[in-house]
């Protein structure tokens, strides 16, 4: 059968662009591509199937998801159906294709039917594994697929998925990087709205505050916070015992246990500082600061202060008794622990007061009011939620609307109060599914385009809603209501849907959904993706279609720290510690943000993640946001055209790329090489001057002429390291220079570790960029999906803040008569070993400028460390890298 498939159609240009260069990716025996919705990402598997010509095995996770792969073959593939013994759905019965699910491999795992199974998979001979939506494999099955794919002794592996688990610990990323490879090819949005695949689309986010229950909590918080600092501030008697800690006043005997614990000495330095305490030296000898470099009072470091002397190091910092519990009931008391931690920040029930705020209810009701006016009777949308709440169905037409929580009931009641298109208003969840009652007349023409028995559903009045009904399925099968549901609402006998996430969030299609509220606290990477994959898909019925995704976050208008997360993807403090508290609601759509790519609000035409795309003013209040966010939102036209200009800006065959944006640079180091070879020259050539005028003195004349020996000798000393030094000016005289010195770097020192394939260097090519705000964007091009990775890691672990790396590079330098000294931690691929260590290190001095490369993991290492990690901290120093995902 393999032999005789032959594509019927045209390979799109991404497409093409993935099977011409499939082969250069299998050097490991495995093929991992990412193709986001849309991409055919099946027949594109079939191809490559066809294309290894072996027999092949395909893993699916649902039943559907296998079937398609059947279904794709004819008549794209073969002019007339298989024959019935080429594909398999039987694991006992393997042929050409066979097809299978990932639970019916996990089965066999308990017994030894996976043995039996391998026995016999090994004795066909070589032949291909197909891992379709490898995303799944995040669960237990990914462990028999490990033992499957580790013991087939001929085998190829191809990993397709959509929505990689970026978002995943390091350990499941690492185990899903095991089976699957690094990803090797990768078709983005971008790529397919430009084909016309995908439609123009644009995200938008609706700002709420919270309701005024939940304000006046926040406030009583706030102020318990506030005069619990103001107490200790003025606690005479616990600030003079901390004044004579050991740490304060013999750091040096201490120094391993400070090392264990560098943050709770800083928050006690912080705590004295704010309460007008001179600071002892021994403590800031050791961490190689002055006073005036410690940090700032913060909310942060108050709960460090806290959190040490309550909960985490109570053996070092032991208060007495009555002090201790005092401290703990007042912080119980106003609900500043949770979990057995203190919590001044965020904690879990602040999240979900956030959350859940009813106050979405009215950005929902802002949006479907909007969308209406734009499209009126063209509105398709929906309304995605993470629970039902059944229960608060009302039970007759004047009862009160009370809702408790958000979910899909509370959200259809406010919207059919409301009087929002009410009589095209629904509800589609796996248990609870309500039809407008004028929709009732439609039903059973459209049930019979399907192919489905009208009679076989069942209508129920509900009491407190008479305009609508509740319909269920005879026979029980959720499929078909789904079905039928999703064909009224494609015809327009529904225009407002409101469904749960997990029913509709994935393999839902409806083309027509042209406007999809994302009213879910899911900050995941794949759900994110899923969700808004539903909405982005074209509709043949309607070839201009565009997309508006409207995601809703609930923002404390004091909070000043949360807005920063619009900004940046750097959250200072919780390094190593698994204790960190949860996000805000803004710091979810902000991780949500990360995950896909779209264009800007804003003058920039670039396609890029993260939420600073949309241009919101955090100065400015929610309601000025909002109405700035609906006005691009009615804009549809504008929004395809954005779409339009671009993608008119990117290479003929861009794709998404990760970049580095760092705030910080070691352009200063090669400077003070300069500076340094220029005193050694300028003090051998004052040498030489003062010894020649010596020479004209009789009674000097001998020492003269020795003199300008040595100073002429000094003199030629210097100039190998004058012109070595001159060369790194030359490279790293810029900002630009710099990064880009870094970048070269990195890449030669992982293609040396054998991290990365030698030849991603002769085609590398290292681009700076300047943004509209001015900062330099990394760019790398001509290198692997899995290198651009590789480095990006690198660098943003060598420019971003020192946390817990095995090596170190240090620079001490003198500006003036003010000594600098300069850490960058050595990445973590190069750090495992010490000779790559070393050869980075090299690679350095030699390009960037001369450090000392430190092992963190010996007594002077750490205290090196500590010194590194307290800079970090330095008040107005903060080294941010920014990672970002744009289409170049």
């Amino acid at each position: 059968m393999l032999k005789d498939m032959n594509f019927k159609g045209t390979w799109r240009d991404y497409q093409a662009r993935i099977l011409e260069e499939m082969d250069e990716h299998f050097d490991d025996g495995r093929l991992h591509v990412v193709a986001a919705p849309g991409a055919g990402k099946t027949v594109l598997g079939l191809e490559i199937v066809r294309r290894i010509g072996r027999p092949t095995l395909v893993f699916a996770p649902t039943i559907a998801i296998r079937e398609q792969w059947a279904h794709r073959l004819c008549p794209l593939f073969l002019d007339t159906p298989p024959r019935t013994e080429a594909i398999s759905r039987d694991l006992a019965d393997f042929q050409e294709l066979t097809l299978a699910t990932y639970q019916s491999l996990d089965s066999l795992r308990r017994g030894e039917e996976l043995d039996a199974l391998i026995d016999k998979l090994n004795g066909r001979g070589p032949l291909t594994l197909v891992l379709d939506e490898a995303h799944h494999l995040r669960r237990e099955w990914w462990k028999c697929l490990n033992e499957l794919a580790n013991r087939l002794e001929d085998v190829r592996l191809v990993a397709l998925t959509a929505t990689p688990p970026y978002d995943a610990s390091f350990a499941e990323w690492s185990r899903y990087e095991e089976l699957c490879g690094p990803i090797d090819l990768e078709i983005g949005i971008p790529e397919l709205v430009r084909n016309g695949d995908l439609c123009p689309h644009q995200d938008h986010l609706i700002l709420s505050e919270p309701t005024e229950d939940a304000l006046a909590l926040l406030d009583r918080r706030r102020a318990a916070i506030g005069s619990l600092h103001m107490e200790l501030r003025q606690d005479d008697g616990l600030l003079d015992w901390l004044a004579e800690h050991p740490w304060l006043t013999d750091s040096e005997a201490h120094v391993e246990e400070i090392l264990e614990a560098p943050e709770m000495l800083s928050a006690t330095l912080v705590l004295l500082v704010s309460a007008g305490r001179e600071l002892p030296r021994p403590p800031l000898r050791l961490l190689g600061v002055s006073a005036r470099n410690v940090p700032q009072p913060s909310l942060f470091w108050l709960e460090r202060f806290l959190d040490g002397v309550i909960s985490q190091h109570t053996a070092s910092f032991p208060l007495d008794p009555a002090r201790l519990k005092c401290l703990r009931d007042q912080l119980n008391r106003h609900g500043l622990i949770e979990g057995g931690r203190v919590r001044l920040q965020h904690t879990r029930s602040v999240f979900k007061l956030m959350t859940s705020s009813l106050g979405k209810l009215d950005s929902i009701v802002d949006i479907a009011n909007a969308e209406q006016d734009a499209l009126d009777g063209d509105l398709r949308m929906v309304v995605l939620s993470d629970h039902i709440r059944a229960g608060e169905l009302p039970n007759r037409p004047d009862a009160e609307f009370k809702p408790a929580k958000l979910g899909v009931v509370p959200i259809f009641e406010k919207l059919r109060r409301s009087g929002i298109a009410d009589e095209y208003l629904g509800v589609l969840t796996g248990s609870l599914v309500i039809l407008p009652r004028r929709a009732l007349s439609e039903l059973p023409r459209v049930a019979e385009e399907l192919r489905l028995d009208p009679g076989s559903f069942r209508a129920g009045d509900l009491s407190g809603c008479p305009d609508h009904v509740r319909i269920e399925c005879r026979t029980g099968g959720t499929a078909e209501l789904v079905r039928l549901v999703t064909a009224l609402f494609t015809h327009g006998y529904i225009r407002l849907l409101v469904g749960t996430q997990s029913l509709l969030g994935e393999g839902w299609d409806a083309p027509a959904l042209n406007s999809l509220v994302l009213a879910s606290n899911t900050a995941s990477f794949m759900l994110s993706n899923q969700m808004r994959g539903r909405a982005i898909r074209i509709d043949p019925a309607r070839p201009d279609k565009v997309a508006n995704i409207w995601h809703l976050a609930t923002v404390d208008p004091e909070d000043r720290e949360s807005w920063d997360a619009v900004v940046s993807t750097f959250n200072w403090g919780f390094l190593n510690d698994g204790g960190a508290p949860g996000l805000s609601d803004i710091e979810v759509v902000a991780r949500r943000f990360k995950a896909f790519e779209g264009i800007s609000n804003g003058a920039s035409t670039l396609i890029e993640d993260g939420v600073a795309r949309l241009g919101l003013d955090p100065s400015k209040p929610a309601a000025f946001a909002n109405l700035k966010t609906f006005a691009a939102a009615a804009d549809r036209s504008t929004i395809a055209e954005r779409w339009k200009v671009s993608l008119g800006e990117g290479a003929e065959r861009a794709q998404v790329r990760e970049t580095a944006t760092p705030l910080y640079a070691p352009r200063a180091l090669s400077w003070f090489d300069t500076l340094q070879a220029l005193g050694w020259s300028a003090a051998g050539s004052g040498a030489f001057a003062a010894a020649n005028e010596l020479r004209g003195l009789a009674s000097y004349e001998g020492i003269g002429v020795i003199a300008m020996g040595l100073a002429g000798v000094a003199t030629l000393a210097s100039l190998p390291r004058l012109a070595k030094a001159g060369k790194l000016v030359w490279r790293n005289g810029t900002l630009e220079g710099s990064l880009e010195s870094v970048t070269r770097v990195v890449l030669r020192s992982l293609v040396d570790a054998d991290v990365i394939s030698g030849r991603e260097v002769d085609t590398a090519h290292v681009e700076i960029r300047t943004s509209l705000d001015g900062r330099k964007d990394i760019v790398l091009t001509g290198v692997s999906r899995a290198a651009e990775r590789q480095v990006m890691q690198a660098i943003a672990e060598i420019l971003g803040p020192v946390q817990n790396p095995r090596y170190l590079l240090v620079r001490n330098s003198w500006l003036g008569l003010k000594k600098r000294v300069d850490y960058h931690a050595v990445p973590a691929a190069l750090g495992a070993r010490k000779e790559n260590a070393e050869g980075f290190a090299e690679l350095w001095r030699g390009r960037v400028g001369s450090s000392t490369l430190v092992f963190t993991r010996s007594a002077d290492g750490r205290r090196t460390l500590l010194r590194a990690r307290t800079s970090s901290f330095a008040a107005g120093f903060q080294r941010m890298v920014d990672r970002r995902s744009v289409w170049l």
